[in-house]
Order: structure tokens, then C-alpha cells, then sequence
């Protein structure tokens, strides 16, 4: 078994909090325990720095520059995870392809969150997958919290770079577009 594998499933196994960092994408690490893995991906059960659960997120393992676990904040955040009681947020996720991991978020939360970062690393589509195939899917995009602007949008399954739900700023935006549907 290679080193990263031993590494993160050592890490699955003990549910070690880390920080995950994308440096290609993005100079802010994800904070979270690997909840599953594969050679192609690796899906994070979030955590707040108040250490409250903060959804999920896959990303590609070939886009992961480092893992730093222990030292002092992580060593914060757990304890108050312990204090809080709180349990990462993990269903059950299909990581055999990126168009599996779209279909498994879409049904475990409803919607997805897909990141195209190659492009803009600070754009992210909220929505519900309406069409998906191998190639390309449309979303029902929800908008945001300043547009509220609905839309429908076609995006490359190539091109789909991490895909995240259930944190709250998400949830927010999901509740905002069924409120504007039942009206």
C-alpha cells in the first residue's frame, strides 16, 4: 500500500481532525476527518473552528498538497468537537467517479455544490442536478444570498473540481430557494 494510502486510511480509522490543503486551488485548508477515499478522491466531513460539523466536501487526490494534523489549533477545535459532542455529518458516498459523487450528493442533501476552480477558484454553483450524464450535467442553480437570481446552468464533469454540501451557507441558500418556490 502506498504512503498516502496508509496515511488516510490511518487517519479514516481514528478519525484524526486535519487540515487538507489544495494549494493549486486555494491557500485555505479544508478542516475536517476523512470519512473515505479512494485513488481518485478523498471526501472530508467538515468541521467549524467553534468545532461544530461544517458539511462535506470530495475533492481529487491529485489536487491535495499536504495534510498537517495534531498542532495546536486542530488540538483546539477537537476539544471543543469533544465538548460539543458533535458527530461529522458522513453519508454514505459513491467515489468511484466524479459523476457518482454528484449523484450521491445530490441525493443524500438534495442539491449539490460544485466548484469549477480551474476557471475561478471564488465561484461556486449551488443546486439540484436536473440532467446528468457522463460528459456534462444542468443544474438548477439557486443563486445567492444577494441575487436570489434562479438559474439554469450546463457544466463539464471535467471541468468539476470539488464538490461540497450541507454547511450552513448552503443549507441557507437551499431553504431561501424553496421559500421563493412555494410562493
Amino acid at each position: 500500500m502506498s504512503v498516502h494510502a496508509d496515511l488516510l486510511l490511518q487517519l479514516q480509522t481514528e478519525q484524526t481532525l486535519v487540515d487538507l490543503y489544495r494549494d493549486r486551488w486555494s491557500q485555505e485548508s479544508l478542516t475536517g476527518v476523512v470519512s473515505g477515499f479512494t485513488d481518485t478522491f478523498v471526501y472530508l466531513s467538515l468541521f467549524s473552528e467553534d468545532g461544530l460539523p461544517n458539511g462535506i466536501s470530495v475533492v481529487h487526490l491529485g489536487d491535495v498538497t499536504r495534510i498537517r494534523w495534531q498542532g495546536n489549533a486542530l488540538i483546539s477545535i477537537q476539544a471543543l468537537i469533544d465538548a460539543k459532542a458533535s458527530k461529522p455529518t458522513a453519508p454514505e458516498l459513491d467515489l468511484e467517479s466524479t459523476r457518482s459523487v454528484l449523484e450521491s450528493i445530490q441525493k443524500a442533501f438534495g442539491y449539490v455544490n460544485a466548484m469549477t476552480e480551474s476557471s475561478n477558484s471564488s465561484v461556486t454553483f449551488i443546486g439540484e442536478i436536473a440532467q446528468i450524464d457522463h460528459i456534462s450535467f444542468v443544474l438548477n442553480e439557486f443563486g445567492t444570498m444577494k441575487t436570489w437570481q434562479k438559474s439554469h446552468l450546463w457544466l463539464r464533469i471535467e471541468d468539476v473540481t470539488r464538490v461540497d454540501a450541507d454547511a450552513q451557507y448552503e443549507r441557507d441558500i437551499q431553504f431561501l430557494a424553496q421559500q421563493r418556490r412555494s410562493k
